[in-house]
């Protein structure tokens, strides 16, 4: 009989120790702990933005030094404007944290734009722009080699007052761009999965004629498939390495949707279309036509149960990190709420970001609102900003603008409006492309526009809090049933709302927007009881047969 047992009691708001309690300890923790002791959590260091430091500690019990007879220096306080997130994406397509000096000069030009964050591409194509990483590093000519740009960046933007908070911006499906030439390294996740493996093995993301090549008018790309559980697993390790090993304020998910050229034709992965079979009661001799509804929900589905699975296992290692997404939009928006399921994000790529929203399964998502400040993009722009303000659920919304379609003038006009909506804050793509007219510009130019930023952020800012992290209100719970497939597990309240809960292809589900009190857990007719704190993710896996 299957059952969960309850493993470990995450805090989340920067406890060091939790209680381990009976049942069986997962494959992430040190098998060393026994039953009923203390098991250390990660902290944040000093440079994350601060959490509750655990009682009786050293760092709390530890005496100051005084200087008897001499004055205290003190620091001059830094004029600020009221909490806004104000950021710029930095792709790793150009220059700008590919060297030493790139990122000395990165970090400079955001202090004097008055921005206070970077969103760094450090994973291009199931590469890495860090050391400390299982994937192999980058084949970019450009890059330093030996060199951890993403540590120096760090060490960078932590120092001094004006702090410049750094999120690791990873592209999440896509793997490889070149159709023709294999990665170099024999371990590429694409070398050891890709169109070279046996069906079995494939990770990739197919086509429904059998064809794995994405491409585009510039080019192309081999996605892997949210709807294989392999595929899903490693991508979500990919994100818990970085976390585990660097100080990061965030990790941004990018492309974490299906192709958009002929997006519903996407997602044939022999796997994929195997677990949907089976799951539907179909023939597993058949496959699924492209516009199937059932076939289209399902493969929604994926995605978001990796992005669910990638935020509860971030917050279970490091709490206060913040989980982002880039998101679509395309077109001219939605009228209403209603609209919505009309949209590309949600009806084409599948990318239901609203519902991450609502879920909390997010912390903010950065909706890429790249439209040019003429008709009828103005008007496009203006549509969907104001529905993203409208729809941010439990989360939060970072508008994202494209700055580099419009000249400086426009931009500046699109902040403005954007800024007027009162979102979380605002993010300009992009570094290496500022406005349209500052391709490949020289730092000069790019200086000049940080002056013009100056015109609309007056003064530095600091990072708003996360409400939802900083004074917690609810829980979470994650559940593992590893080798359950589609598992249904109904969660029930003390006052009898249900919710009805179904594992992924990894065994793994769960949900983060939880009151707390005692829950009662039904699981193949049988039931047991689970309590949910405020602030704290409760993990529990499964025992027995």
């Amino acid at each position: 009989m299957l059952r969960f047992a309850v493993v470990l009691g995450l805090l989340l708001l920067g406890s060091t120790a939790v209680t381990s309690f009976s049942g069986v300890v997962p494959s992430s923790t040190p098998t060393s702990v026994p039953t009923a002791t203390a098991v250390t959590q990660p902290t944040a260091t000093a440079q994350q933005s601060a959490p509750l430091q655990p009682t009786g500690t050293a760092q709390q019990s530890a005496p100051s030094l005084q200087l008897t007879g001499t004055a205290q220096p003190t620091a001059t306080p830094i004029p600020m404007d009221p909490p806004e997130l104000r950021a710029v994406w930095v792709d790793a397509f150009h220059d700008g944290f590919k060297t030493a000096a790139q990122v000395d000069q990165l970090v400079t030009w955001a202090r004097n734009a008055n921005l206070n964050a970077l969103f760094v591409q450090v994973r291009r194509r199931g590469d890495a722009y860090y050391l400390r990483s299982f994937e192999p590093g980058t084949e970019d000519p450009d890059f330093t080699p030996g060199f951890d740009a993403l540590q120096y960046l760090i060490d960078k933007a932590h120092q001094g007052p004006q702090r410049l908070q750094v999120h690791a911006w990873l592209a999440t499906l896509p793997i490889w761009g070149n159709r023709d030439t294999p990665p170099v390294a024999g371990s590429h996740v694409f070398n050891l999965h890709g169109p070279s493996a046996d069906p079995s093995s494939t990770w990739l993301m197919y086509r429904d004629d059998g064809e794995a090549w994405a491409g585009t008018p510039s080019g192309g790309m081999y996605y892997l498939d949210p709807g294989n559980p392999d595929a899903a697993r490693y991508t979500t390790d990919v994100y818990l390495n970085l976390v585990r090993q660097y100080d990061v304020d965030g990790i941004h998910l990018d492309q974490v949707r299906y192709f958009e050229g002929d997006a519903l034709r996407w997602g044939y992965n022999p796997t994929s279309v195997a677990r949907f079979n089976k799951q539907s009661g179909r023939d597993p001799s058949t496959q699924p036509d492209p516009n199937d509804p059932d076939w289209i929900a399902w493969r929604r589905d994926q995605v978001t149960a990796l992005v669910r699975r990638t935020y509860l296992e971030v917050k279970a290692l490091k709490p206060r990190i913040a989980v982002t997404a880039a998101v679509v939009t395309w077109g001219k928006g939605p009228q209403s709420s209603a609209d919505w399921q009309r949209q590309a994000a949600f009806a084409s790529v599948l990318q239901d970001w609203r519902e991450w929203l609502q879920e909390g399964i997010v912390d903010y998502v950065l909706p890429m609102d790249y439209y040019r400040e003429s008709d009828p993009q103005s008007a496009w722009f203006d549509a969907w900003t104001t529905f993203e303000v409208a729809n941010v659920g439990q989360r939060g919304v970072v508008l994202g603008l494209g700055s580099y379609l419009n000249d400086a003038g426009d931009a500046l006009a699109q902040l403005s409006r954007a800024r007027a909506l009162h979102p979380l804050g605002v993010a300009l793509y992009s570094y290496a492309v500022p406005t349209r007219d500052l391709e490949n510009a020289a730092s000069s130019d790019r200086d000049a526009f940080a002056a013009q930023l100056r015109s609309v952020f007056a003064r530095p800012a600091p990072v708003p809090d996360l409400a939802w992290l900083a004074h917690p209100a609810l829980g979470g719970v994650l559940l593992e049933a590893p080798g359950q497939d589609g598992l249904q597990i109904v969660l029930r309240d003390a006052a009898g709302t249900q919710r009805t809960l179904r594992t992924d292809g990894t065994g793994v589900t769960g949900a983060f927007d939880l009151s707390p009190g005692s829950y009662t857990l039904t699981l193949n007719g049988t039931t047991q009881q689970m309590q949910i704190t405020a602030g704290a993710v409760t993990l529990l896996r499964t025992t027995g047969q």
